[in-house]
């Protein structure tokens, strides 16, 4: 292989072209926005609206209705219940009623109804109820706690 001399090689020096170099951007390109800020908002709010509206829709389809009919069905259905009610209360009053007759036949000069002859209410115009030991007079000590305690449990 030949050897070069340096007096046979040619040097040129790089130069920029004539007219100079075209401008470069030095400067950080940011990407255009999809969304500004305000648009962002009004449609954030515009969500916000249609779920609450859709909530709101879903609450009363869902819960205020069905509570509404229940509680339409109860009034409607609260006359017939108190009725019956009032039905049981003067037939378990007649059945004691009875079983005070069985039990003070022996007695003499016993009314039913009364304190020896005396009666217990002396206005009879105006009922008044009797306490709840009257009522469970003739019934076991457990059947009128277990009766007063459902009947407290469902106030």
């Amino acid at each position: 292989m030949p050897c070069l001399s340096l007096k046979s090689a040619t040097y040129k020096q790089d130069l920029p072209p004539k007219g100079g170099y075209s401008p470069f951007e030095y400067a950080k390109k940011t990407k255009t926005r999809w969304a500004k800020g305000k648009w962002l908002i009004l449609a954030y709010m515009g969500y916000q609206g249609m779920a609450y509206y859709l909530n709101d829709w879903q609450f009363k389809v869902r819960i205020r209705m069905p509570e509404l009919e229940n509680r339409e069905a109860y009034i409607a259905m609260e006359p017939l219940l108190l009725a019956e009610r009032n039905r049981l209360f003067l037939k378990q009053m007649v059945k004691n009623r009875e079983d005070e007759k069985e039990l003070m036949k022996d007695v003499p000069g016993w009314i039913p109804g009364t304190f020896y002859g005396t009666p217990v209410f002396h206005n009879k115009s105006c009922w008044h109820d009797p306490d709840m030991t009257e009522f469970y007079a003739h019934v076991p000590l457990k059947v009128m706690q277990r009766h007063q305690f459902e009947r407290l449990r469902h106030i």
